[in-house]
């Protein structure tokens, strides 16, 4: 019997938790979780790629080392050598971003001209909608973030409100109070796809098929139920 065809798709070294988790070269996290869903429900194998920095994971599915993307924003991935290989499949989820302030500091905001002049911690290396209003304080990663915000170095910090959930459910040093924040409205919402290379595009309808599926039968809210914290 010949072998079976099997995909492979790219993951990140750098974890953006819980959608990708990366600990001592074992992945996990909520992209992880739906592609295993998916590699259920396809006549295909799928396999994860071995972790790599961000560009290099890009530069691989531009040149078709890997053939599949989960989960990414068609706004993350516009140039142009990435466009003319991609392809994209129906909503798989949705993001949301979050302003967090220091307890007592939250400031109003109804549009992204509400942030003209103001410091806002972000996390160094990723594109934030209406950074052409704000000053950015980049920081390494969400917790250093969350600590500006909590401390006053920051106005205000802008997070995925997932991953603030989590964070908060499941670091220590979050759970200690030294690092308390209110969180405040959605400042973005992104829709997540899966990206898929021209060169297999006989598998975007199998692909979007079994998407729905996995949103008809309960599957993706119980793969999202896995990293939500249990309401306080």
């Amino acid at each position: 019997m010949a072998a079976a065809d099997t995909l492979t798709y790219a993951v990140t070294d750098e974890s953006w938790v819980p959608y990708w988790m990366v600990d001592d070269g074992q992945v996990s996290g909520v992209f992880s979780d739906v592609m295993h869903a998916l590699d259920e429900r396809l006549a295909v194998d799928l396999q994860a790629a071995r972790p790599a920095p961000p560009l290099r994971a890009q530069k691989m599915f531009r040149d078709g080392q890997v053939q599949l993307e989960c989960c990414v924003s068609q706004q993350w991935r516009t140039a142009p050598e990435q466009v003319e290989v991609t392809l994209w499949t129906e909503r798989v989820l949705e993001a949301h971003e979050v302003l967090v302030f220091a307890p007592g500091h939250a400031f109003a905001f109804t549009q992204l001209a509400d942030l003209r002049g103001k410091t806002i911690a972000t996390v160094r290396g990723y594109g934030y909608v209406g950074s052409e209003y704000f000053r950015r304080h980049d920081s390494p990663d969400a917790i250093a973030l969350l600590y500006k915000v909590a401390h006053g170095r920051s106005q205000a910090g802008i997070i995925d409100r997932l991953e603030l959930a989590y964070l908060r459910h499941g670091h220590p040093q979050l759970q200690s109070g030294a690092a308390r924040v209110e969180e405040g409205p959605v400042i973005n919402s992104s829709e997540l796809r899966i990206r898929l290379h021209r060169s297999r595009a006989e598998l975007l309808p199998a692909l979007n098929a079994a998407i729905a599926q996995l949103r008809r039968d309960g599957s993706l809210q119980r793969i999202m139920s896995r990293y939500a914290p249990p309401s306080q």
